[in-house]
């Protein structure tokens, strides 16, 4: 029964500073911006056929405007 105690006091002891070094840690961490969405331009392909060769309709997506840092 004493035994029990101690290893259950140890347990919570060893749980509890876990805890308190992660909250420790994440104070610490410098205050990142966050990123604006990045602008996709959406092109449709129409369906294509050359020769023997059948090619589907589909669209492309391309990157218009690159993500950047958001000032808020």
């Amino acid at each position: 029964m004493n035994n029990s105690i101690i290893f259950l006091a140890a347990i919570s002891l060893f749980v509890s500073a876990c805890a308190s070094v992660k909250n420790t840690s994440e104070k610490n961490k410098p205050r990142v911006p966050g990123l604006k969405n990045a602008e996709v331009k959406t092109i449709w392909i129409p369906d294509k056929i050359e020769g023997n060769r059948f090619e589907e309709g589909h669209y492309i997506h391309l990157i218009d405007k690159q993500t950047t840092w958001s000032a808020e």
